[in-house]
């Protein structure tokens, strides 16, 4: 197995505009080498697939209907299918992009779109496809032509299309995903988990951090995620050392101290008793 690759966007030239849009279909069979592997990536993509086909995300490939908008999150898993037609639009854009409209924007659009929780997809309509289409060709006239303010434009067209995709992840979704609600206590549960993999976590301790009771906060993750805020911690774990073990940048020591393991034997223990595979098989059966 090779290790997963991770790609950046512009990586510290701040001369560059932090964002691309690109046709899909060219773009994946130009890079149809590097797409068609799992790899991750340090910023934010929107995959709008026009015909039905699909996508791998996560260690799952799922299968998707024509005009489905993936949003894939900063260092999740994915590639493209090669079985797929993969036709369709495919935005890349980092944190600093969209900051510059207002340094809220990366922390509401974290929350609402690229949460993953729930499906990591919408479903467009026949209207909405037209709305998308527009405001896409828009901006890649824009990224042509670079005439007189056309990073402004591109970014004030930008945004509208990520309102647009939150208000529909609302109307597709059971659950209140505005970032004042319950959910964002569970969003920011996880980002806590995710910022504290290497500790011991203490649930009373988080739920007090939130400003809610423990009890409050077991109601809220079962509501929005079906788990207890026990099984989530060890949810994310167990994802976050697949992605470790995908990436072989680490030793499986080293993976087991980084989540608050102390033995390694230990880790290896936890890790096969929720995936019947030892760290070791995962990493040999990856493609």
């Amino acid at each position: 197995m090779k290790a997963i690759k991770k790609y950046h966007l512009h990586k510290n030239d701040f001369s560059k505009l932090h964002f691309e849009l690109k046709t899909l279909a060219p773009y994946f069979l130009h890079n149809k080498a590097k797409a068609s592997r799992p790899h991750r990536h340090s910023f934010f993509q929107l995959l709008w697939f026009k015909e039905k086909g699909k996508h791998y995300i996560d260690y799952e490939v799922i299968e998707h209907a024509e005009n489905t908008l993936f949003f894939i999150n900063q260092n999740q898993v994915h590639y493209f299918c090669t079985e797929s037609s993969n036709e369709g639009y495919l935005f890349h854009f980092n944190t600093s992009f969209i900051s510059k409209l207002s340094s809220e924007l990366p922390s509401r659009f974290s929350i609402s779109i690229f949460n993953e929780m729930g499906l990591p997809f919408i479903h467009l309509s026949n209207k909405e496809v037209k709305l998308f289409e527009l405001f896409s060709q828009t901006i890649i006239k824009e990224l042509t032509e670079k005439k007189e303010n056309y990073t402004d434009v591109v970014m004030h067209q930008f945004l509208v299309l990520l309102y647009q995709i939150e208000r529909l992840k609302r109307e597709q979704t059971t659950f209140d995903i505005d970032s004042n609600s319950d959910f964002s206590k569970v969003v920011q549960f996880k980002q806590h988990i995710m910022e504290q993999f290497d500790q011991n976590l203490h649930i009373n301790e988080i739920a007090k951090e939130l400003g809610i009771s423990s009890k409050k906060l077991n109601t809220l993750t079962k509501q929005y995620t079906g788990l207890t805020p026990a099984s989530l911690i060890k949810e994310m774990k167990i994802l976050e050392a697949k992605r470790m073990l995908a990436s072989k940048n680490s030793s499986i020591k080293e993976i087991a101290y980084s989540l608050g393991f102390d033995q390694p034997t230990y880790f290896t223990k936890y890790f096969k008793k929720e995936t019947t595979k030892t760290p070791k098989q995962f990493q040999e059966l990856l493609p």
